[in-house]
């Protein structure tokens, strides 16, 4: 039985939750070539038990039948690879940060990349027959499911927020020129199958990153069709590029995130730094590609407005207020209370965008008054806004409002649900 768990550059160990005696089995990607490295370079890239936390005493063991288990100090089964009398002979944690277990053909039973939390390695998918999502961590000390998703979509991906309904907030897509998301669920052209991360060491201008898409051999199945799109002509195209960005240094060693913050950065290993060696090599909101950082949904917390980045106000009943990390949408009267719809009413906010409004498919087919956007928001209890576009008729109704955008666009209306005023 081969067993090989020390690489170079990658480490399985048992993390410590902070503040907390419990822990998750993960493994890290260490930056330095050595068994030993400094805690301050360690990123921890891949995690087994996010959501059941072990405590001490717990136990990683790989059995003579070929399942690697991991239980917890009362000897209860907390996660397995689920191999047992699979055929597995051995297992590898391999330079590319890859946990093999292999069959003496030696050829893949399981491996991790499969299993992807919220991190891409380099080398590393989604796929359609797989692990079709990155999912954030709740947040940097708190490793549990978050509220964010790198969602892999029929012609392409997205970024989903859950407040609770997930809720686009950007998106991209295979097909040139369809950008929103109902286009990329909704497509007769062939599906995307897979999403790759890819270093690109023989770039001209230096090591490149970049996403790599390819498509399936089949058209995409009725449900994801749309007959508008259906007129769209197929070509011979089999796969696309997503470049991030070109540093100045070997980019081999990186890995895609998404963070808790619902961005999604590429952090990468700079060789011969003492401090700060893992450098952000690309942002999807911020400077890079123009992206405003403002997009993010809660950039200024549950309840504020952002304009060129900043956090300026909170939007109360009475006007804006300077905002605070204490700003909170109005308290509405519980769902179950047969009067909630006749208690409460809305007030305006002139300019304001939502964080999916451009990603959403909005009703945009000029019949929607403001009248009948708003009674919709009103019986429906669960509405905490909507937004109404005057220029094009076009209404959202949202269950979460989050950071709202300042544009300026005095046709872009927000009006918020909150109690009537007795």
């Amino acid at each position: 039985m081969d067993l090989t768990l020390f690489p170079l550059v990658y480490g399985l160990l048992f993390l410590r939750a902070t503040g907390s005696v419990s822990g998750a089995f993960s493994f890290t990607n260490s930056g330095e070539l050595g068994y030993h490295a400094q805690a301050e370079t360690m990123r921890f890239v891949w995690t087994a038990n996010r959501n059941d936390l072990v405590r001490e005493n717990a136990t990683l063991k790989y059995g003579t039948d070929g399942n690697l288990l991991l239980s917890d100090a009362d000897g209860r089964a907390v996660w397995s690879t689920n191999t047992s009398k699979k055929g597995v002979v051995g297992i590898e944690l391999r330079n590319n940060g890859n946990l093999v277990l292999y069959d003496k053909k030696n050829k893949t039973v399981w491996q991790s990349f499969d299993h992807a939390t919220d991190s891409l390695l380099v080398g590393q998918s989604l796929n359609i027959g797989g692990v079709k999502k990155l999912v954030s961590r709740v947040s940097d000390k708190d490793g549990s499911e978050g509220p964010y998703s790198l969602a892999m979509e029929a012609g392409g991906f997205a970024l989903y927020a859950s407040f609770p309904k997930p809720l686009p907030y950007w998106t991209l897509s295979f097909y040139e020129g369809i950008k929103d998301i109902f286009a990329i669920t909704h497509t007769c052209k062939k599906p995307v199958s897979s999403i790759t991360f890819q270093s690109n060491t023989e770039a001209e201008n230096g090591y490149s990153q970049m996403m790599e898409m390819r498509l399936a051999n089949f058209t995409a199945p009725p449900e994801l069709r749309a007959p508008e799109l259906c007129k769209l002509t197929s070509d011979q195209t089999t796969s696309a590029l997503y470049s991030f960005n070109t540093p100045r240094f070997n980019t081999t060693l990186s890995f895609l995130r998404l963070d808790s913050d619902g961005d999604l950065r590429m952090y990468t290993y700079s060789p011969g730094i003492e401090f700060n060696t893992w450098d952000i090599t690309y942002q999807k909101f911020g400077c890079w590609r123009g992206v405003p950082v403002c997009g993010l949904p809660r950039k200024c917390g549950g309840f504020g407005v952002c304009e060129k980045g900043q956090c300026v106000a909170c939007p109360e009943v009475d006007g804006f207020k300077g905002w605070s990390t204490n700003c909170s949408p109005p308290s509405l009267p519980n769902c179950k209370d047969a009067s909630s719809n006749s208690s409460v009413d809305f007030y305006k906010v002139v300019g304001a965008e939502h964080f999916s409004s451009k990603y959403v498919n909005a009703e945009r087919n000029g019949k929607t008054t403001l009248e009948e956007c708003r009674r919709r928001c009103l019986n429906d209890c669960t509405c905490a806004a909507f937004f109404y576009w005057e220029e094009s008729s076009a209404c959202l109704n949202t269950q979460t409002v989050g950071t709202l955008t300042q544009l300026g666009n005095s046709t872009h209306l927000a009006f918020i649900k909150t109690v009537k005023k007795v």
